[in-house]
């Protein structure tokens, strides 16, 4: 028997000699005179005596019990210091268990190509993640060790990163852009780069200081996303870039000009919804390599939209708008011979058209491999849908369109079945009435 059985068989006799002992109910303590405690009861001589011996006696039992609760308050204070140490050691036992257990757990024998991998499944959905320590990849480093080496060592980790220009103009922000872009190694990077910053507040000098720190950035990346005002010579460079993906988001002049070689460059999206286009004069851009292309602008030429279908020979997908002619671009329209431009490449439209001119565009068009095509109206729900066109240039396409979308515009419901009859291989039609 060990020292803590001794001392509960000590406690289970002790609590029984106590009990047994110092248990006084109520009526073990009734005197001939307990009646009189609640009534104005005067004791004669003869009865103080007695009286004064039970106080006596009250006294001394009152004196013991204070005695054995004290005994009692003090062992309990002892047992409890003796809970403290033995919880603390349990502590450490614990601990020490699950330890060890850890180290023949499953996640600790997952391959480190592995991990990294489920590492790379819990990044931000977004496609360009702003570093914070509260999310991934950096959250991922402070697990421990083992974990911060894998994640460390994990190149598509850290091939995704919001820069900040305001920041990026202080040279004490661009070493962590640098190392995070570092950690990326050879893989192809997707960049989003805001520029916020005050431009009147910013001298030029500063401004060509952070073109040439971003230029590098740019040529070994897949995806580019720049949003805000354009900064002079960021795409001069002469060593061909990885760019595949470009995204141009802006209040200001539209201007792209990419002089050098970019062969890898499949993919466009331009935005400008404070100014028109008029002309392809501000872009240079290898049109003629490019699979997509959205260019969203206050008011989009349709001159430019036909010209874009002549350069864009590997074109399969084109969004537009908003998509206006004036009177001489029209006039310019009608004098070409119908289907003058022919695109065969071409597989989905989306046009969203805010003046009239759609009739003459489909007269000037030819689109063998057409698939999809979406027009959405806006601020015209009266402008007639101009069926007699389209069904030209069905005829003369003869393409594979399995889907047609029309909206905002009711004029083009009463010709479904004539579609249908037309092209065997439509599948969806919706014409949508305004709103």
């Amino acid at each position: 028997m060990n020292t803590l059985d001794e001392v509960h068989v000590r406690l289970d006799e002790y609590i029984g000699i106590i009990l047994a002992s110092t248990s006084l109910l109520p009526h073990d303590l009734d005197t001939p005179f307990s009646r009189y405690n609640s009534v104005n009861f005067i004791p004669g001589p003869q009865d103080i005596h007695f009286i004064d011996a039970v106080v006596s006696e009250r006294n001394s039992q009152f004196s013991g019990l204070s005695c054995q609760i004290s005994r009692v308050e003090s062992a309990m204070s002892k047992l409890s210091a003796i809970c403290t140490k033995l919880e603390e050691s349990r502590s450490r036992v614990r601990k020490s268990m699950l330890a060890h257990k850890a180290l023949t757990s499953s996640a600790r024998r997952i391959p480190p190509e592995v991990l990294g991998e489920i590492f790379y499944h819990c990044l931000p959905k977004t496609p360009y993640i702003t570093p914070r320590d509260v999310e991934c990849p950096m959250v991922l480093t402070h697990v421990c060790r083992h974990w911060r080496d894998v994640a460390m060592s994990t190149p598509r980790l850290w091939s995704s990163i919001t820069i900040h220009l305001q920041k990026a103009v202080s040279s004490e922000y661009r070493p962590g852009y640098d190392a995070w872009l570092a950690r990326a190694k050879s893989v192809s990077t997707a960049i989003r780069v805001l520029n916020d910053i005050d431009m009147s507040e910013v001298d030029v000098t500063c401004l060509s200081s952070v073109v040439d720190w971003l230029r590098p950035f740019i040529t070994r990346c897949g995806d580019f996303w720049w949003h805000g005002p354009s900064l002079p010579g960021l795409f001069a460079t002469e060593t061909d870039p990885r760019l595949e993906r470009l995204r141009i988001t802006s209040r200001g002049s539209p201007s792209v000009h990419m002089p050098g070689p970019a062969k890898h460059l499949r993919s466009v999206h331009l935005q400008h919804l404070n100014h028109g286009l008029q002309s392809l004069e501000a872009f240079t851009l290898p049109w003629d390599q490019l699979s997509e292309l959205h260019m969203h602008f206050a008011l989009f030429s349709s001159s430019v939209f036909l010209r874009l279908l002549q350069l864009g020979t590997s074109l399969r997908n084109i969004a537009v708008s908003c998509l206006s002619a004036d009177e001489e671009q029209l006039r310019e329209l009608r004098v070409s011979a119908p289907g003058s431009i022919t695109n065969y490449s071409l597989r989905r439209i989306e046009i969203k058209v805010i003046r009239a001119g759609l009739d003459d565009l489909f007269d000037a068009l030819v689109l063998p491999g057409l698939e999809e095509l979406e027009i959405c109206f806006c601020y015209r729900e009266r402008d007639p849908w101009p069926h007699t066109q389209f069904m030209s240039l069905l005829a003369r396409s003869r393409c594979p369109l399995k889907k047609l979308t029309i909206r905002s515009n009711k004029n083009a419901l009463p010709y479904f079945a004539e579609y249908k009859e037309a092209l065997p291989s439509l599948s969806i039609f919706t014409a949508t009435p305004p709103s």
